[in-house]
């Protein structure tokens, strides 16, 4: 089935038309027509996020259609098929606070594919934009992507997103005694932040990093 046919087919089981669409994903009506009648190519990627979004699907599945994510028929021997399964998104953040649930997000950018492999998917993922080089010496660099797991459980010395104060959101070695809490850069210019007594209480784990991810 071709791209232009499955996305008319869904959107058809979704009970939308395209003005419907249109206003749910942000891409005008027009073009939604053309690329369902095969009048125009394979639409971007950025476009097939904002179909996928306005039909309330995985992203990932209309990527695969799309071509984007390879088959097992187009493989090469070097090559590792991945079915749609195998991948999820999740949002890029670039702050995070506290907020009435734990963590709000804030300046959303967007959402990313990350596969699967390796990941408890039982638990919900967000990435985090760094900023700063407080934690070049674990080859963290300012703007790349950090994989957050959201949990409070972490193992000292594990790199957490911290928020502190409510307000400023942190990715930093933690260390956590029974009287204290210590946040701890690997850039040797910044000095560890010690917590201790009620300060303890100002400091929020929002989640335990799991990889990180620089574009290019």
């Amino acid at each position: 089935m071709s791209f232009g046919a499955y996305l008319k087919k869904t959107r058809e089981e979704k009970g939308l038309g395209l003005n419907q669409l249109s206003l749910k994903s942000g891409v005008s009506s027009s073009q939604i027509s053309r690329i369902e009648n095969g009048k125009m190519g394979t639409p971007k990627v950025s476009t097939i996020k904002k179909l996928a979004f306005g039909l309330g699907i995985d992203e990932a599945k209309l990527l695969s259609i799309a071509g984007y994510l390879p088959e097992p028929t187009k493989t090469t021997e070097n090559m590792i098929p991945i079915k749609p399964d195998d991948v999820i998104s999740v949002p890029v953040i670039g702050t995070i606070k506290a907020g009435p649930n734990g963590v709000a997000f804030e300046d959303h950018q967007g959402t990313e594919i990350v596969m699967t492999n390796g990941l408890d998917i039982s638990y919900e993922y967000f990435y985090l934009v760094v900023s700063g080089d407080s934690m070049i010496g674990d080859g963290i660099f300012d703007g790349d992507y950090a994989l957050i797991k959201k949990t409070q459980n972490f193992c000292n010395g594990d790199i957490c997103a911290v928020i502190v104060d409510g307000e400023e959101g942190t990715l930093k070695h933690v260390t956590r005694s029974d009287d204290s809490i210590v946040l701890t850069a690997s850039n040797s210019k910044y000095p560890p932040r010690v917590f201790v007594g009620n300060k303890m209480n100002e400091l929020l784990i929002s989640g335990k990093l799991v990889r990180t991810m620089r574009m290019f």
